[in-house]
């Protein structure tokens, strides 16, 4: 299981973390949640090797981060790509077999839904982390629809992915150790 790790830095002296377990084929779960003063040791420890989203304030300090308004865009294009696959092969059928049920494709959210954690500094990031989890949960429905149907087998292999092809696209997005 891989994690992404949501980043805001609501004031000078604190950071917030929530950490997004994906993969292995499980949908993805709010895994873990960090109030941590500004100094605190741990946070290196928490962002290393990750795949970072972050807030604005927390940008300066931790790096752009991926997009979630690319990664809904990565997974409309991916349902529509495949939708057109599930037509073109409907359509490569003798006219006795078009029964076919289109997939029933997720709903992909626009934006993130505001959100109230227990400490308030947390509010920003929990936002966020709900809303790229949501996102991630939806990808894993396209997945699981991929990859029950042969056909679409071609269209990204036979195993899940955990992200959607180019999704994230920054190479800046993951927290390496300093040299």
């Amino acid at each position: 299981m891989s994690g992404i790790i949501v980043v805001d830095q609501p004031t000078d002296e604190r950071v917030a973390i929530w950490q997004v377990s994906v993969g292995d084929g499980l949908e993805s779960t709010m895994a873990g949640a960090w109030v941590l003063p500004a100094d605190d040791e741990r946070i290196d420890g928490l962002v290393r090797g990750r795949l970072l989203v972050t807030t604005e304030p927390a940008a300066g300090r931790f790096g752009a981060g991926a997009d979630p308004a690319a990664l809904v865009t990565a997974i409309r294009e991916e349902i529509a790509d495949l939708d057109r696959a599930f037509a073109g092969h409907l359509a490569s059928l003798p006219s006795t077999r078009r029964s076919l049920v289109r997939p029933r494709w997720p709903s992909v959210p626009d934006a993130a839904t505001p959100e109230s954690a227990g400490d308030p500094l947390a509010s920003r990031a929990l936002t966020l982390a709900r809303w790229v989890s949501d996102l991630l949960t939806a990808w894993d429905e396209v997945e699981s629809q991929r990859l029950t149907r042969p056909f679409l087998l071609s269209s990204g292999g036979e195993t899940a992915r955990d992200h959607p092809p180019g999704w994230p696209a920054a190479p800046e997005t993951t927290q390496e150790e300093a040299a």
